[in-house]
């Protein structure tokens, strides 16, 4: 038999928080197998601060009751290893007196007295190394599908506010969006080389091709146990998931939302058969987990949007213009006259692939002279990018297309009133479509003289009116 070691000095005399949390860890896994998950070390760090569960659960964005539930749990564990009656209030107390001094063994029960007792170093690993599926023993990141990164410019204060929210703040959802070009998914790609050291997975899926939610769960789970069947019930694999994104810290980035959505119809209207991901993404932001989910989409995520005024783990950040970053582009272009590349840039919204796309063309036919280019009233639009204005154009209903040709017409902005006149809407009409045009991010407000007021980006007039004349 182990001789018992003496009691320990006290917690604030000779053992910090993380040592506390270290041996409570240790002494959990010798028990269950398991390492304590994100809310468990939560629980056991506040607790040891001395605060309370309803704090606890304000923090972790929690109800109280489930923080109680996980609390009582870890308590009763506790118990049932030091052989003690450990609740929230005595567990400092009980860990300040445990005959336990060394945190690199493990601990065993002697059969006889019931006293902590000391086993040696090597009668079992750490709970880091266990296989697998139990705990990564590295960052895993599948980017499947993914694009491979040529350029990127700039956006330090949109990585370091993203990276932010998702390692310091630990939202549980955030929707990235913008027009199309803008750059989204190389800022997404980014990201995951200054964050993927705080993951044990990093997953990338495109929902370009419109997977059910199924096929979508499906996919994930197979990375996280490809060895486990999985289910055809969607409450099971939702199920399922959750527990991983519970014990494990994962980043799961989706792009191409907008592909769930039905075209032909207002914005944020799911196609039909796809109307759980409403439900699945609403579930990630209000049922406590450790995990990220990113959503890139060129239109807002309805469910998202109502989410982020209830106080819940989660933001929107919306890309805008590269700015000055995008000199970066005339640069490596070799376009000529610097003095006229901030207009140029202005004139195509700072937006990358629009104005890689029109840097081509003024070196095919301009001779690079960025100037001579300029000279024309018309905004010049090179075929490619037509074309990708045209496929959006597609996903808007006809009465949204009516009154964006509507404000196209006008030298200047046009107000909800205005709209309701020359299209004879009602003003219910009227509201729902100018929301529905902006959450496609395809509108500008503005306020005149007290008046709200809506315009379109100097691209998309310049598309509509060319289109009109070719009509």
């Amino acid at each position: 038999m182990f001789a018992i070691i003496p009691k320990i000095p006290n917690i604030s005399e000779s053992m910090d928080i993380q040592e506390v949390l270290k041996l409570a860890e240790e002494l959990i896994y010798d028990h269950t197998g398991e390492n304590l998950d994100y809310m468990q070390k939560t629980i056991l760090q506040r607790t040891l601060e001395g605060q309370t569960y309803k704090k606890i659960a304000e923090e972790t964005y929690a109800s109280e009751t489930h923080v109680r539930y996980i609390g009582a749990k870890l308590w009763k564990t506790l118990s049932e290893v030091l052989g003690e009656n450990i609740t929230k209030t005595n567990f400092r107390t009980i860990l300040e007196n445990a005959s336990i001094y060394n945190f690199a063994p493990v601990f065993c029960r002697d059969n006889v007295t019931s006293n902590i007792n000391i086993c040696p170093s090597n009668s079992r690993a750490s709970p880091t190394k266990t296989n697998s599926q139990q705990t990564p023993t590295q960052h895993i990141i599948n980017l499947d599908k993914a694009p491979e990164i040529i350029n990127f410019y700039g956006r330090t204060e949109e990585l370091s506010t993203l990276s932010k929210w998702i390692v310091s703040d630990r939202l549980r959802v955030i929707s990235l969006l913008g027009i199309s070009g803008i750059g989204k998914t190389t800022l997404s790609l980014k990201l995951i080389q200054q964050i993927k050291t705080n993951f044990n997975y990093i997953i990338y899926r495109t929902l370009r091709f419109s997977p059910t939610l199924t096929t979508t769960i499906t996919n994930l789970l197979e990375i996280f146990a490809p060895e486990i069947e999985t289910s055809d019930n969607i409450e099971t694999l939702l199920s399922q998931l959750q527990k991983y994104l519970e014990k494990y810290r994962c980043c799961i980035i989706f792009d191409d939302v907008q592909k769930l959505f039905a075209t032909g119809k207002l914005s944020g209207q799911y196609k039909s058969g796809y109307e759980d991901y409403r439900d699945f993404f609403q579930l990630l932001v209000t049922v406590s987990h450790q995990s990220c989910l990113l959503l890139i989409s060129r239109e807002k995520i309805p469910e998202i949007t109502k989410l982020e005024t209830e106080n819940y783990p989660v933001r929107t950040l919306i890309l805008g213009s590269l700015g000055a970053a995008a000199n970066e582009i005339c640069q490596k272009r070799q376009l000529a006259n610097r003095e006229s590349w901030e207009k140029l840039i202005n004139n195509y919204q700072g937006n990358p692939r629009w104005l890689e796309m029109v840097a081509t063309t003024i070196q095919e036919l301009f001779g690079a002279q960025v100037a001579e280019f300029l000279e024309y009233e018309t905004l010049i639009l090179p075929e490619a990018l037509q074309t990708e204005l045209e496929q959006q154009l597609q996903r808007l209903s006809s009465v949204e297309i009516k009154v964006m040709e509507q404000i196209a017409n006008q030298s200047k902005p046009i107000s909800i009133g205005e709209i309701i006149n020359k299209l004879q809407l009602s003003i219910q009409e009227s509201v729902n479509l100018i929301q529905s045009l902006k959450k496609r991010l395809l509108l500008d407000r503005q306020s005149e003289n007290n008046l709200t007021v809506f315009t379109l980006n100097p691209v998309w007039k310049q598309y509509l009116k060319n289109k009109r004349e070719i009509e």
